[in-house]
């Protein structure tokens, strides 16, 4: 798990960026700067972040860059298309058997960047080295479908029973299994290969990585796939952020990444510029929580009198730099995470927020909890705000050093919280916070219909199937504003006029081979 202006500049420039974008909110969709009719098409890309990638090690994965570059160089059995469903890669097809238990993978013809042929038995030697301790591998939990967790736990159930064939076998039904196989740590590189080098089967391989100021890499000659109409990738590394902006703007760079709130804010108000900017849905979402133990007193017209009092727009444009790092929420699945829905959520009725608080009896104080980050304060200043504002009652702020331990303990009524999901499917995120036994379920709620829901979701196998039934489990905590959605967080990138970038969110935001 991971300044405010003047209320009216703000609404006003959030507004006109939100009418610029397609993507948010609502599920992720390709969206991209217009091609003009002379559009030529893009041999080359030169691309610039903030930050080198820490490994290219695909059991090592654990930053945006290196995930980012990762995955134009690895691939798993699956894959991830625009709506973030899991379709082929490396397993040409699959069929689900046994109650969902036995997944038999048949793999296609694909070729090593070095050389070799991919073997099924290539996914056991990654998977079990993945687990092995002395790789100390921070991605272990991403195994908990095959019955491994931690470093050291031994991976069983998984059998290549020919070159071509392997089969999973689970110890209980788990539908997130086929989204996961998408991402490291289970993505293959060539066992043949001893020592730091890794050669992947991706659409591109690295030819040189000057470590803290660039990477070269080219496509595969022998890559399954459809070629890849983008030959050669160059990323620079620019940690300075208004050299970067610089590199941008004078035309060297086509997309830029990594910008902090106040940057991107100044660069906005060129209206020339807005086109150049896209905000694309990650897997972050910032909601307020009633806990049931510690926020007995917050009965269903308590909960949805506090919701009647937040104006979701306003607390972005205010908090978030006009809305450069987050999009109001519409669901507490955000829009970068498959399952995402526009929800008509309540709205903000201050009138409405002050009644119901009054016909309950409610006291003359609310105190909010939330810890000592930054960007939770600013939120937590403006809720304060707008909650005493609507409904005539004093907001004490308690920002809290040991949040995560006090939310545990189920010591906070009413407080912020944020949830990162590590891969966008929706159990990462309801699983985590709405399941009666989870341990991050700081709302400490136990709900039947729920609990049933979510099990229904993992036992499935049709893709669909499963997204509904998750999104059943969601309805029912936020019909009764068990929790309150605020925002949903999104990761701006500049892309230059006229070229065409098919962004799609979630934790790898867009594919260089898709790029026209």
């Amino acid at each position: 798990m991971k300044m405010i202006g003047r209320a009216s500049c703000a609404v006003g420039l959030a507004l006109a960026l939100l009418l610029s974008s397609c993507n948010l909110p609502g599920l992720p969709a390709p969206s991209a700067s217009a091609p003009t009719a002379n559009t030529t098409r893009v041999s080359h890309l030169q691309l610039s972040e903030a930050e080198d990638a820490q490994t290219l090690d695909p059991a090592q994965i654990d930053d945006p860059t290196s995930l980012a570059i990762g995955a134009e160089l690895f691939q798993g059995l699956t894959r991830l298309d625009a709506t973030l469903r899991p379709v082929p890669a490396l397993a040409q097809s699959w069929e689900i058997t046994e109650s969902a238990r036995v997944y038999t993978f048949h793999l296609r013809a694909a070729k090593y960047q070095s050389g070799a042929t991919v073997h099924a038995q290539d996914a056991v030697t990654a998977w079990k080295r993945a687990l092995a301790p002395e790789t100390a591998s921070p991605l272990t939990t991403f195994f908990a479908p095959l019955g491994a967790r931690y470093p050291g736990d031994a991976l069983t159930g998984v059998q290549a029973v020919d070159p071509k064939t392997l089969v999973v076998r689970l110890p209980q039904p788990d539908s997130s299994l086929l989204t996961r196989l998408a991402l490291p740590p289970y993505w293959l590189d060539d066992p043949g290969l001893k020592g730091t080098v890794s050669s992947g089967t991706g659409p591109y391989h690295l030819d040189k990585w000057d470590r803290g100021r660039g990477l070269h890499l080219s496509a595969f000659s022998d890559y399954w796939g459809p070629r890849p109409q983008v030959r050669g990738v160059d990323i620079e590394i620019e940690p300075d952020n208004p050299k970067r902006l610089d590199r941008f703007t004078s035309g060297a760079v086509d997309i830029a990444h990594g910008f902090t709130g106040p940057q991107l804010l100044a660069f906005a108000r060129d209206p020339q510029h807005l086109s150049e900017l896209h905000k694309i849905a990650n897997t972050r979402t910032t909601y307020l929580g009633f806990n049931t133990i510690a926020g007995s007193g917050y009965g269903p017209p308590e909960r949805m009198a506090i919701a009647q009092a937040i104006d979701k727009a306003r607390l972005t444009d205010l908090a978030l730099y006009g809305s450069m790092l987050g999009a109001p929420a519409t669901d507490l699945i955000p829009p970068g995470v498959a399952g995402h829905l526009d929800r008509p959520l309540t709205g903000f009725d201050p009138v409405s927020a002050r009644t119901g608080l009054d016909q309950a009896g409610f006291p003359a104080q609310i105190g909010l909890y939330f810890s000592t980050n930054s960007t939770v304060g600013r939120v937590a200043r403006d809720l304060q705000d707008q909650i005493s504002s609507a409904t005539g009652r004093v907001v004490n702020l308690h920002p809290t050093g040991d949040f995560f331990n006090r939310a545990a303990l189920d010591q906070l009524p009413l407080f912020i919280d944020t949830w990162s999901a590590d891969f966008p499917y929706p159990s990462d995120v309801l699983d985590n916070l709405l399941a009666s036994n989870s341990q991050f379920n700081n709302l400490r709620l136990t709900d039947p219909q729920v609990d049933a829901d979510l099990a229904a979701a993992k036992a499935v196998t049709v893709w669909e199937a499963a997204i509904r039934a998750y999104q059943q489990a969601e309805e029912v905590v936020l019909a009764d504003h068990r929790l309150i959605p605020l925002y949903s967080g999104v990761e701006p990138y500049l892309v230059r006029p006229g070229l065409k970038v098919p962004f799609s969110g979630g934790t790898i935001a867009y594919r260089w081979e898709d790029v026209r």
